[in-house]
C-alpha cells in the first residue's frame, strides 16, 4: 500500500497551535496546500484532494499527518504523560496488561499500544467510541499498523492503513 507518513516535533501550548503545526506537516507531505475540513464524524478530508485519504494527530510536543491514495489510514502520536492504572486497565486486553506489567518503561510501552488502537479505530472510521472500542481494536485482519520511529525523546506514534486485498 502506498501510504506517506510525517512526524515532527516541536513545543505547541494550545489546541490550535498543534492544529495549525499538523496541517502545515501535511502540506508539506502533499506538496501543496492543505485546507482540511471534516466529515460528519469528525475525520479529515482534503476537498481539494478527493483522491487521498488522509489523518491527523497532534499533542504538546509533537504533529504527525499520514496520506493515502488507494485506502483509509489513522496515525496518532502521543508523548509522556501520567496513565493512570484504571486507565490500562479498561483500554487492555489481559495480555496486553500481562506484557506491560515486564515493560522496562510501562508509561511509553502502554503509549505506544495507545497509538497503535487509536490508529486503527482512526483507519476504521470509528473513532473512540468508549474503551471497548480501544480493548478490540487490535487482531483484525482489516489493517496494517506500523510502530513509527519518531526520533523524538518520549513521543511514539502509530500508523494504520486499510489491509492489502492481494493473496
Amino acid at each position: 500500500m502506498n501510504v506517506k507518513w510525517r512526524v515532527k516535533g516541536g513545543d505547541w501550548r494550545t489546541h490550535e497551535e498543534q492544529r495549525l503545526a499538523a496541517y502545515r506537516l501535511l502540506a508539506e507531505l502533499i506538496g501543496g496546500e492543505a485546507i482540511v475540513e471534516h466529515d460528519g464524524e469528525g475525520a479529515p478530508y482534503l476537498p481539494s484532494r478527493p483522491d487521498l485519504h488522509v489523518s491527523v494527530s497532534h499533542c504538546r510536543r509533537a504533529v504527525a499527518v499520514a496520506v493515502s491514495a488507494e485506502g483509509k489510514v489513522g496515525i496518532d502520536v502521543e508523548s509522556r504523560r501520567k496513565v493512570s492504572p484504571s486507565l490500562m486497565e479498561r483500554v487492555c486486553s489481559e495480555s496486553e496488561r500481562e506484557a506491560l506489567s515486564t515493560a522496562a518503561d510501562r508509561t511509553m510501552a502502554f503509549l505506544q499500544l495507545w497509538t497503535r488502537k487509536e490508529a486503527v479505530l482512526k483507519m476504521r472510521g470509528t473513532g473512540i467510541v468508549g474503551f471497548g472500542s480501544m480493548v478490540a481494536a487490535l487482531g483484525a485482519d482489516d489493517c496494517e499498523v506500523r510502530d513509527l520511529e519518531t526520533g523524538i525523546a518520549d513521543v511514539v506514534a502509530s500508523v494504520a492503513w486499510t489491509a492489502s486485498k492481494a493473496g
